[in-house]
């Protein structure tokens, strides 16, 4: 536009909301101009009387769009925005001879009143989950931003569905056969997951299975899908007899069933628009308020991104999911919570902020949290349930039963008024049995801390550890107190704050607050190939004491500051972790807590004895067992631990197909004697197209294996089992 041929045109916007009466209060109101592009130009407010005048810089090509609405904070609000929220509007045409225009607008009741209440309020998480010992454990992510979309619903995309896709659901639903579906870069079978309680993405019950060459029928779970799908008897009948209209508001209708059809067989035609913005804070919280959309007013569907800034200046989304349709939160109630977990490795974490309180009325408190990433709330000992019951053999067992080994991490949280009374170091220390002297663990141990470091491009996060010990602390007279390790309150952090770590190896070390070497106090025993124990061995009950000192290394009077330790309950609804007293367990002996575990770093032994039939072994040279029809083949093998604290698992293979097996098992002391028939490993579970009996020579494998119950509280893998292979053939004489 040539702005020398422009003019400041004034126009009178007046506006009119319907039936508002003297009793109701009208809705915030403001004129918005656009462009006919939809390029935002200027704003005014209404007044009380609902006018306003706008100044628009026109030519006599000019063309622009009013728009009327709630008034938005926004320095320059989005046209789409407005519309969403059923803004009314008028176009205008800007003639060379206007000098002033007028503009008269009434808004409907259904549409104002929705102005007043049509705020919606969104809360969740943002957490990444990380693989620790075998579980998922999840780590938050703090200072991300957080995008929160809302899906069209399904009255908007059910009719942009074009006609043949609409007979393609028709088809569907009347004959509920397993279909194929054909996708980009080879065939994917893809199961229907069965609706689930709203607001729940359909994701978390959906399983992706790829298929590589060929076109694949729908698993018996998607086949099962499709069949309660189209159990709607009334959505069936319109399926076969209604017309196009009648069938569309039929899948309006029964959305809950339409749903998981969106997510696997249409996901492109699921529309998405921003309704708001938040971040993410140190916890991984985030809140936002958003206006509900006019075409959704009761019930949103909502879609969530987020991203980071790596390198302080490169946004990288983090948690994006598709397609959309399976991962949006249909029918969200407005406040519910929502959990959304990310698998980016660029996703960067901070600590844990489930708070831990303490004992009810104790502001200062030391609280011996766990070993590893097992609480003390599951181990015997220490557990306050009622329902759970320490006797003098599980003492120190995890309430699963499993004894402990390895390197084991005692994780120890400090309360920060401890830094007021002065405490500044911690001790921890172990003996073996109940009774003896305590030697302090002196193994290093590391805390990282985050902080940002500059880089040629741009700021860079960086996770830095700092020695909390051993340290010999002078105390004050020449004299050096050894082996304390000074407690990580905040000041004691070099820069930043205290950070988890993005890396498995560096959390683990990060959550330690000692190093209990289990492996090198009591090594156990082990076996030799013929099943007899060598070495001593040194399973059995063994104490941790945690001791506190001060700024010169001297004990700490617990009573005098009113100190006291404490051990974790289980979390409450909000995921604080609350605590008990340790003295009213017990676990509290003067100036010093003390925690019983139980320690077993014995090996597994596992071999299988040679298969019989009639007392006759299989041939030692070539593994072959002759039979004759009706025999019954005995299979013997021995699963050991010297206190059983081991499961086992044994199982036979013909071929390439299980013929028997037997699930996991408590090892005991005897051998296990397992018989079959000839008949039974000859044809229990053949290949398709294998007759019966078809095999007069066949070839088997015996595999056992002996897994050891030990654990260092992340893991149970220490390199404790054992396991044995036996091959024999079945032939006739």
């Amino acid at each position: 536009m040539n702005t020398s041929d422009s003019k400041s045109i004034p126009v009178q916007v007046q506006t009119q909301l319907l039936t508002l009466d003297n009793a109701e209060k009208a809705p915030d109101l403001a004129a918005y101009v656009f462009s006919s592009e939809g390029r935002f130009l200027t704003a005014q407010p209404l007044d009380e009387k609902g006018s306003a005048v706008v100044h628009v810089n026109a030519t006599k090509d000019t063309h622009a769009r009013i728009l009327i609405g709630p008034r938005l904070d926004d320095k320059e609000p989005a046209f789409a925005e407005l519309l969403r929220r059923g803004a009314q509007e008028k176009h205008l045409n800007f003639r060379d001879n206007a000098e002033r225009l007028q503009v008269s607008i009434s808004v409907l009741p259904d549409i104002w009143r929705s102005w007043l209440s049509g705020f919606c309020f969104v809360r969740g998480n943002l957490n990444k989950r990380v693989l620790v010992g075998g579980q998922y454990e999840n780590y938050p992510i703090c200072n991300a931003t957080v995008e929160v979309y809302e899906v069209d619903p399904l009255w908007i995309i059910i009719p942009r569905l074009p006609d043949l896709e609409l007979e393609r659901l028709r088809d569907i639903i009347r004959d509920p056969r397993p279909i194929k579906i054909p996708r980009l870069g080879g065939p994917v079978v893809k199961p229907i997951p069965r609706p689930e309680p709203d607001p729940a993405p359909f994701a978390r019950a959906a399983m992706l299975q790829k298929i590589s060459a060929t076109d694949r029928e729908f698993t018996d779970a998607g086949a099962a899908s499709f069949k309660e799908l189209a159990n709607a008897t009334q959505l069936r009948y319109i399926a076969q007899t209604g017309s196009k209209l009648q069938f569309q508001n039929a899948l309006i209708d029964n959305a809950i069933l339409i749903r998981p059809l969106l997510c696997w067989l249409y996901p492109r035609f699921v529309t998405k628009q921003l309704v708001a913005t938040t971040h993410t804070d140190e916890c991984g919280h985030f809140q936002t308020i958003f206006y509900k959309g006019f075409n959704n007013p009761d019930t949103p569907d909502l879609y969530f991104k987020a991203k980071q800034k790596l390198f302080g200046f490169l946004n990288v989304y983090i948690y994006a999911p598709t397609p959309i349709a399976c991962h949006t939160w249909w029918n969200y109630k407005c406040g519910t919570e929502v959990n959304l977990y990310s698998s980016s490795p660029w996703a960067q974490t901070c600590s844990p902020c489930p708070p831990v309180i303490g004992p009810n009325g104790k502001n200062r408190w030391v609280a011996f949290m766990s070993i590893g990433a097992h609480g003390l709330n599951r181990i015997y000992g220490t557990e306050s349930s009622p329902s759970i019951t320490t006797t003098a053999t599980n003492l120190g067992l995890t309430v699963e039963g499993a004894p402990w080994g390895g390197m084991l991490l005692p994780r120890l949280e400090f309360s920060t008024e401890l830094e007021a009374a002065g405490v500044r170091y911690y001790q921890v220390s172990w003996r073996k049995g109940s009774s003896g002297n305590f030697l302090p663990l002196a193994g290093q141990v590391h805390h990282y801390y985050r902080h940002d470091v500059e880089t040629p491009t741009g700021t860079l996060p960086v996770w830095s550890p700092e020695l909390l010990g051993p340290f010999n602390v002078d105390d004050g007279a020449g004299h050096f107190i050894p082996n304390l390790f000074k407690i990580p309150f905040l000041s004691v952090a070099p820069a930043g704050i205290w950070g988890v770590p993005p890396d498995i190896n560096e959390i683990k070390e990060h959550f330690a607050s000692a190093k209990f070497p289990t492996q090198d106090v009591a090594p156990g025993t082990h076996y030799d190939a013929n099943g007899t124990v060598q070495g001593t061995d040194t399973s059995g009950k063994y104490q941790l004491q945690v001791k506190l000192f001060d700024g010169f290394g001297q004990p700490v009077d617990i009573a005098a500051l009113g100190i006291v330790f404490a051990v974790p309950t289980d979390p409450d609804s909000f995921g604080n972790i609350n605590t008990v007293d340790a003295a009213s367990l017990g676990l509290v002996s003067g100036n010093t807590m003390l925690v019983t575990l139980h320690v077993d770093n014995n090996r597994c032994y596992a071999n299988i004895g040679p298969p019989t039939i009639n007392s006759l072994e299989a041939d030692p040279c070539c593994g072959v067992l002759q039979y004759q029809a009706g025999d019954e083949v005995h299979l013997n093998f021995q699963a050991r631990h010297p206190h059983n604290f081991a499961r086992y698992s044994f199982s036979v293979v013909r071929g390439a197909n299980g013929v028997a097996s037997i699930p996991s098992t408590q090892v005991s002391a005897a051998t296990v004697n397992y018989s079959l028939s000839v008949s039974e490993l000859l044809n229990t579970n053949l290949p398709i197209g294998c007759p019966e009996n078809g095999c007069p020579v066949a070839g088997f494998s015996e595999n056992l294996y002996v897994d050891s119950m030990a654990t260092d509280g992340w893991s149970s893998e220490l390199g404790y089992d054992a396991s044995h292979v036996r091959a024999f053939v079945l032939a006739q004489p």
